[in-house]
């Protein structure tokens, strides 16, 4: 069982919100069953009643964080470094800025099995005529599509270190690309792509995996 928070309140999070479809998706055709936690329900007490209740084997978190925290659809942290013991025996995969520096390594000492996410900040370039259908801006979709490779090889069962490895090949590949790249907002993409690649990393067991 897998468990999506997804937050939707402002232009950043409405594309990563649009980009965790092909991941729910990816996940339902392989034969996991998704729990989606959006809007309003994204509060500690569901969170916390979910988790202890249930067992899931990947947490995928979208929305905005910080070292210690994670937060609500009202930019209010819903989960910090005394609820990090609530990722107790889980994958847990946060697409949020700078998360993985205390939130992550608390989580880890407090039974997670692997906690992957970013250093720094994640950073989303867009074309601005698009922001109303994310999916359609080709620019965000380069780089939210490298993050996305990590939960699409943990839902292929590979473990947290390949899956890490995979989304930095991709993300090589597309830089490349972007180099060579003639057009006119391949320099603000490679520049966001770079910035989360470096960022990418994982806390925890490297040979973690999700099974069915």
């Amino acid at each position: 069982m897998i468990l999506l928070i997804r937050t939707k309140h402002d232009t950043q999070t409405n594309y990563l919100y649009a980009y965790t479809e092909p991941l729910i998706k990816e996940a339902e055709d392989k034969g996991f069953r998704v729990e989606k936690v959006e809007g309003t329900d994204i509060n500690f007490k569901n969170i916390g009643k979910r988790l202890q209740s249930k067992q899931f084997k990947l947490i995928l978190f979208n929305g905005h964080g910080s070292k210690t925290s994670l937060y609500n659809n009202r930019g209010e942290e819903f989960i910090n470094l005394d609820s990090a013991h609530l990722f107790n025996k889980t994958i847990t995969y946060a697409r949020a800025c700078d998360s993985l520096v205390e939130l992550g390594e608390k989580a880890v000492k407090t039974g997670c099995h692997a906690y992957i996410g970013y250093k720094k900040k994640f950073w989303i370039a867009r074309e601005h005529i698009h922001e109303c259908n994310p999916e359609k801006d080709a620019v965000a979709r380069k780089i939210i599509e490298c993050s996305n490779t990590v939960a699409i090889e943990l839902l292929e069962t590979k473990t947290v270190q390949e899956a890490v490895g995979k989304s930095h090949q991709h993300s090589a590949k597309t830089i490349m690309d972007l180099i060579y790249s003639k057009e006119p907002l391949a320099s603000p993409a490679l520049a966001a792509l770079v910035a989360n690649d470096d960022a990418l990393d994982y806390k925890g067991n490297p040979n973690a995996r999700i099974i069915k």
